[in-house]
């Protein structure tokens, strides 16, 4: 994890605090249901500027992908022959 990343957990934990409650930022790593629990409840606040934030922490972790689709991406073929083959 680098030094971007943890600036913007801290200022999403720090910003969520007063909606939502004291958010565990270990735990919010670690455990994806935890994650998709805290990032629902800051989404229903309607906060602008906190859902922004979780918008980039989502996407910083890489989160964000993973919650549209439980599904394995699909992976096009390339066309491996050419004319004479």
């Amino acid at each position: 994890m680098d030094n971007q990343c943890l600036v913007l957990l801290s200022k999403f934990s720090v910003a969520a605090r007063k909606v939502i409650g004291s958010i565990n930022s270990a735990k919010l790593i670690r455990d994806n249901q935890y994650a998709k629990e805290i990032f629902q409840q800051v989404d229903e606040m309607g906060d602008e500027e906190l859902i922004l934030l979780s918008l980039d922490l989502q996407n910083t972790l890489g989160l964000l992908g993973s919650t549209l689709t439980d599904e394995a991406p699909v992976v096009e073929k390339k066309y491996v022959y050419g004319a004479r083959g």
